[in-house]
């Protein structure tokens, strides 16, 4: 293991904000030992006698152990794993709020932090006033804030209560009031965790679009999330924690497969459906149509049956480059089968002006009486201007016993510039 932790720009190529090598920390589980090894090891450092960080002492564990990968401008990485699989731990090590063991952090910029609800405010100070205060923490100068106020105070949405002592505001508006002022801040690196989750629909929607308006501009994101749909629809690399350890960092579609045949989750497991149909100014969407129709809020197919979905729109203009998302979870009644399977395709295609429809097919489907959820979306801009999302929608086929571990299906899409010209419609 290495030793030295630092925080410079030092053996950085252009592109790169942010290196973590060989990262090592740990804690104790015993308030007692803790405290015994904290004057310990505080004494040992005041006079100059070395002591071993490499090594666990008794009741200590390592809440990270080897940690490394690296994060460029633009990227946006979800970090994933089970509940003290490491994911928290990290980002306070990034932001200097712990220290590490072993192993060191390099990075170039501002960082812009959002990693506990109401990190950095005082509770009896004002929502005004902690826009200042928090802002200070991030690196802001009075003239940045003052120069920024207005956005934050415009995105947080926190006008009416912007005087109020911030101990008086729930959950929801701290959180729209840390997003607000970590995304003005100007950073190079932006580090959401899970708190997110704490805001609705509307505002995740929001801040998931400003965080692809920084990646175009340039800003890496870090995002913690067990919102595995989240992190598939915004991210483009994940990291997977186990235990403290990297067991994966790279592409989405094997990180979430990996993350879901080691810890046998189960993606969507109840819960109604989940729509978010917003249209833009270009794209007026008319109606969502599905072949089966949608009866009680499910869909329900025999083997080797088609489903379609059929997105009615009304565009102003052509529109370049929308990409259509399909994902299918599936997942195994019995425990020795317990496991899951993903497919997730998507595609680019373009919408005519006027009146048309995208249809998105699934083809010969074979689930074999295995319960599913389906989830769709229409994106423009690299996901950062969503048009139609739907999620967790009950899918049931019905068919054969479960002979093998795996079903199969195939998808299409398919676009036209009226709905005449599909056939049968």
């Amino acid at each position: 293991m290495t030793t030295p932790h630092f925080h410079d720009g030092n053996g950085f190529d252009s592109d790169l904000v942010l290196r973590v090598e060989q990262l090592y920390k740990k804690f104790c589980r015993s308030l007692k030992h803790s405290m015994y090894y904290g004057v310990s090891d505080s004494a040992r450092s005041m006079l100059g006698l070395g002591f071993s960080t490499d090594r666990l002492r008794t009741n200590e564990f390592w809440a990270l152990e080897d940690v490394g990968f690296e994060l460029r401008r633009g990227e946006t990485l979800g970090v994933i794993g089970a509940n003290g699989s490491g994911k928290s731990t990290l980002l306070r090590l990034i932001t200097g709020i712990y220290p590490p063991d072993s192993g060191r952090i390099a990075l170039t910029g501002r960082i812009g932090a959002l990693i506990a609800v109401g990190a950095g405010f005082h509770p009896h100070m004002t929502g005004r006033e902690n826009i200042y205060l928090n802002g200070t923490i991030l690196g802001m100068t009075r003239r940045e804030i003052n120069r920024r106020l207005d956005e934050i105070i415009d995105f947080a949405d926190i006008e009416e209560f912007l005087d109020a002592p911030v101990s008086t505001y729930s959950s929801g508006m701290r959180v729209r009031l840390g997003f607000a002022i970590a995304i003005n801040c100007e950073p190079d690196i932006l580090l959401v965790d899970e708190i997110l989750a704490v805001g609705d629909a509307g505002f995740q929607l929001k801040c998931f679009d400003k965080i692809g308006q920084l990646r175009k501009n340039g800003v890496a994101t870090m995002l913690v999330s067990h919102n595995l749909q989240h992190i598939a629809m915004f991210c483009r690399k994940v990291l997977l924690l186990d235990h403290g350890r990297a067991e994966y960092c790279g592409d989405i579609e094997t990180g979430l497969s990996r993350y879901k045949q080691h810890f046998a989750a189960v993606f969507g497991a109840s819960g109604e459906i989940e729509k978010i149909t917003t249209g833009t100014n270009e794209c007026r969407i008319l109606a969502v149509e599905f072949r089966p129709v949608l009866a009680d809020n499910r869909i329900r197919l025999n083997t080797g049956d088609d489903l379609e979905i059929i997105v009615h729109y009304e565009a102003t203009q052509d529109i370049l480059d929308v990409e259509l998302s399909m994902l299918l979870e599936l997942n195994l009644p019995t425990p020795q089968y317990f496991q899951v399977t993903n497919r997730t395709f998507s595609r680019s295609v373009d919408l005519t002006r006027g009146a048309g429809f995208v249809c998105m097919k699934i083809r010969r489907i074979s689930l074999n009486n295995i319960g599913a959820y389906l989830y769709f979306s229409i994106a423009r801009n690299n996901r950062t201007e969503i048009i139609v999302w739907w999620r967790k929608i009950p899918v049931f086929v019905a068919g054969n016993a479960l002979s093998v571990g795996w079903s199969h299906f195939d998808v299409e899409f398919e676009t036209g510039s009226s709905a005449a010209e599909r056939a049968g419609y």
